[in-house]
């Protein structure tokens, strides 16, 4: 999960950003399984939520693609969280 705090004058800059790069680099990734991306516009708060293989999956795109992501995401100051999945729910 990736979280940006970017105001709220800037969620939609950082949504469209996010949708154009998930949806071209990371989603040509073997390893990658999908992301949503979350919006609370009186926060101004951005979540990525993405699904890859496993946590290193990620590290190693991010780490090998670093400064196409920073050039397109690096304006908005992204915090990023690394969790671990204990549960998937599907629905019944």
């Amino acid at each position: 999960m990736v979280e940006f705090a970017v105001g709220p004058e800037r969620v939609d800059a950082c949504a469209a950003a996010l949708k154009q790069i998930t949806g071209t680099l990371v989603a040509a990734q073997p390893e990658f399984h999908g992301a949503t991306i979350h919006v609370e516009a009186a926060t101004g708060t951005v979540l990525n939520y993405m699904r890859w293989d496993t946590h290193q999956d990620f590290i190693n795109f991010r780490d090998s693609n670093a400064e196409q992501i920073g050039a397109t995401l690096g304006e908005f100051g992204p915090m990023g969280r690394m969790l671990d999945v204990v549960a998937e729910i599907p629905k019944g």
